[in-house]
C-alpha cells in the first residue's frame, strides 16, 4: 500500500476519532519508513491530541514541531542517552533535517559518546523467583483440609447413627 493510502486512512481514522488505529498504521509506516519526517510529524500530533509528551517528544524529536516540555518528558522517560538514540529508530543522513533537528540529533549523539558504551546484559532471562516464604499458606492450608476432613467424619458419623437408630 502505498504511503499516500496510509495517509489517508490515518486521516479518515483520526477524523472518526480513532486515534489508536491511526497510531497503530502510523508506526507500521514508519518500521517501512523510518526517515520519513512527515510522518513523524503526523504521530506526534496524534500522540499530543492523546496527551502522551513523552512519545509526542519521541517521534518529534528530529521535527520542527516537537515543543520543548515533549523533548523533556521523552528524556525524563528514557535517562540513558543511548536508549533515546536508539528509541528514534533513525537512520538516515542528518542533512536532510532542519538546523534544530540536526543539531538535537547530534546533541544526543555527543550526549551518549560521552556516557559511554551502552552497558550490555549479563543477568538471566528468566523470571525471579518469589521471595516470600512458603510455611504461612502450607500452615493454612494444613488447618483448613483439617477442619474440612473433621467436620466430614462427624457428618458421616450422624449419617450412620441416624441410620442404624
Amino acid at each position: 500500500m502505498a504511503k499516500a493510502d496510509v495517509l489517508a486512512r490515518v486521516r479518515a481514522d483520526l477524523a472518526a476519532g480513532h486515534t489508536h488505529v491511526a497510531v497503530q498504521r502510523l508506526r507500521t509506516l514508519l518500521a517501512v519508513l523510518p526517515n520519513d519526517l512527515e510522518v513523524r510529524a503526523l504521530l506526534t500530533s496524534v500522540y499530543r491530541q492523546t496527551g502522551n509528551p513523552v512519545e509526542a517528544g519521541r517521534w518529534g524529536f528530529l521535527t520542527d514541531e516537537v515543543r520543548e516540555s515533549e523533548l523533556t518528558a521523552y528524556a525524563k522517560a528514557n535517562p540513558d542517552p543511548w536508549q533515546r538514540l536508539r528509541l528514534l529508530h533513525f537512520d538516515g543522513d542528518p542533512v536532510g533535517l532542519s538546523d534544530a533537528a540536526a543539531q538535537r540529533l547530534v546533541q544526543l549523539a555527543e550526549e551518549a559518546e560521552k556516557s559511554g558504551a551502552p552497558s550490555r546484559w549479563v543477568g538471566s532471562y528468566r523470571a525471579p523467583g518469589k521471595s516470600r516464604g512458603v510455611a504461612l499458606p502450607c500452615l493454612f492450608t494444613t488447618i483448613v483440609l483439617l477442619v474440612a476432613l473433621a467436620l466430614v467424619g462427624i457428618g458421616a458419623w450422624k449419617v450412620m447413627a441416624y441410620l442404624l437408630a
